[in-house]
């Protein structure tokens, strides 16, 4: 599973506290170009990216601050609040119960296990995988990739292998779907970020996880045997 857009409701946050970082630089962001262009990105990689399509520049030193104050940002704005989607809650619990489940992020770690910890959610996560684990993000495969071998390492003797062919990722973006599906994985796109239209070349759509149950997913890898 991903984790922002799909498990906490907290990309208006993260958007919010790069507008306002990007802003001390004298650079412009609108909502409209942080979801159309870097709303997949990892801080670090969001950052560069909208300093490169304004032709800005920054020393290290600069730079390694301005994440700072994004990431300072944004834990004085979720602080204690950790707002959950409809149903995901309960989802993670029913599909925890039947498959083993791995979580791949470009989030910072410190801010997933936190959010995880506070929202009962952590026992769930057999695996994590944050923005400090992997050096390319969505929508290349690699984040996914590293979460099943973690995940196979992680069962290890107690089952057999699992196969990429054999996995769900559950994802909220169009950079997400196309690195689930070149990781070899099926996808489910749910709408918290984009429209389902934008979606579509996902295995499956859904306007929330709250309307999804487990036979509907299990049918996914039946239609592709």
């Amino acid at each position: 599973m991903d984790f922002n857009g799909v498990i906490l409701n907290d990309e208006p946050v993260h958007f919010a506290a790069m507008r306002d970082t990007v802003a001390e630089l004298g650079i412009t962001l609108t909502k409209e170009d942080y979801w159309k262009k870097y709303l997949p990105f990892d801080d670090r990689q969001c950052l560069d990216a909208i300093c490169r399509d304004c032709s800005i520049r920054l020393s290290e030193t600069r730079h390694e601050a301005a994440l700072a104050r994004k990431a300072q940002l944004y834990k004085e704005t979720i602080s204690c609040n950790f707002p959950l989607f409809a149903g995901v809650a309960q989802f993670i619990e029913n599909a925890a119960q039947h498959y083993p489940l791995a979580l791949a992020s470009g989030a910072k770690r410190e801010e997933i296990e936190t959010a995880l910890d506070s929202t009962g959610l952590r026992r769930y996560f057999l695996v994590i995988v944050a923005a400090e684990d992997f050096v390319r993000g969505k929508p290349h495969p690699d984040s996914f990739l590293l979460a099943l071998e973690q995940l196979n390492a992680k069962i290890g003797s107690t089952s057999r292998t699992i196969r990429p062919g054999e996995c769900l990722v559950i994802e909220d973006s169009i950079d997400g779907v196309n690195g689930a599906l070149a990781a070899g994985m099926a996808c489910m796109a749910v709408s918290n970020s984009y429209p389902e239209n934008m979606l579509q070349t996902a295995n499956m759509t859904a306007a929330t996880l709250s309307e999804i149950r487990l036979d509907t997913l299990r049918a996914l890898f039946e239609e592709k045997a």
